[in-house]
């Protein structure tokens, strides 16, 4: 198992049989081995995850699958990917909260896509495929912040913590989950909880906004999670783990 950071919340997963390609908005993709099937995920239009330069991945690699959450609007931007010439509708795949379904890669191996909702926009994945579990958080974070009122905060938690029982006792081979300085003292709530609530072998703090540092006085306060989150320092590092350890 390979993992490329893009930048901010982007990751490309490459496992031996397949890549997987979450919430690109800016950094450099790396060349694909054409061998391979290639599935992009967007988990919400924010700007900071969602780039359409995605399709123009298209192009390159044929027979890419997009899965897009249900809040992206599609109707125009297949539209105007057709007067390019470009026949984007079977390529995407729309999909909604709450929700579990298994599509078959072009090398007809199954994949189970399983949503959970966001407690900002659109969704959170979880992956199954070739006896591996993944999940990208997107937004789905316990965003606590300073200022909002106890209300707002305790509808957030209580919110949060809904997400996260349908996550308990899981096994998670890769996992990506934010970590933003934003949030202050509460930066690492819903970090900690997620580490907490998953059996994750790997865990790649995101939306960051840079701040890579902090990741590393994050586990000086809890060194026992320092074999499984991994310190990332800047864009484009690379990442490659012995899928055999699996925990699945």
């Amino acid at each position: 198992m390979k993992v490329t950071y893009l930048n901010h919340s982007g990751f490309l997963l490459e496992t031996k049989t397949a890549y997987f390609l979450f919430d690109y908005y800016n950094g450099r993709i790396p060349d694909l081995n054409r061998d391979k099937p290639i599935v992009v995920f967007v988990s919400h239009g924010h700007g900071d995850h969602y780039n359409r330069d995605i399709y123009k991945l298209l192009q390159q690699y044929p027979d890419i699958q997009y899965v897009l959450a249900k809040d992206i609007p599609t109707k125009r931007l297949i539209a105007e990917q057709a007067v390019r010439g470009v026949e984007l509708g079977s390529h995407i795949l729309s999909v909604r909260k709450n929700t579990t379904q298994e599509i078959l890669l072009w090398n007809g191996r199954p994949l189970t896509i399983t949503t959970l909702k966001s407690t900002d926009a659109g969704v959170a994945f979880l992956l199954e495929y070739d006896n591996h579990t993944y999940y990208h958080a997107g937004d789905l974070n316990l965003w606590y912040w300073k200022g909002e009122s106890s209300q707002n905060n305790g509808n957030m938690t209580r919110n949060f913590m809904t997400e996260m029982e349908k996550l308990k006792g899981r096994r998670i081979d890769a996992a990506f989950v934010p970590l933003d300085p934003r949030l202050e003292e509460h930066m690492a709530d819903g970090f900690r909880i997620f580490m907490e609530y998953t059996e994750s072998r790997w865990v790649f703090p995101m939306h960051m906004w840079g701040s890579y540092n902090r990741i590393t006085e994050w586990l000086k306060q809890y060194p026992e999670y320092k074999e499984r989150v991994v310190p990332i320092q800047y864009e484009g590092q690379i990442f490659q783990k012995d899928d055999t350890n699996s925990v699945n």
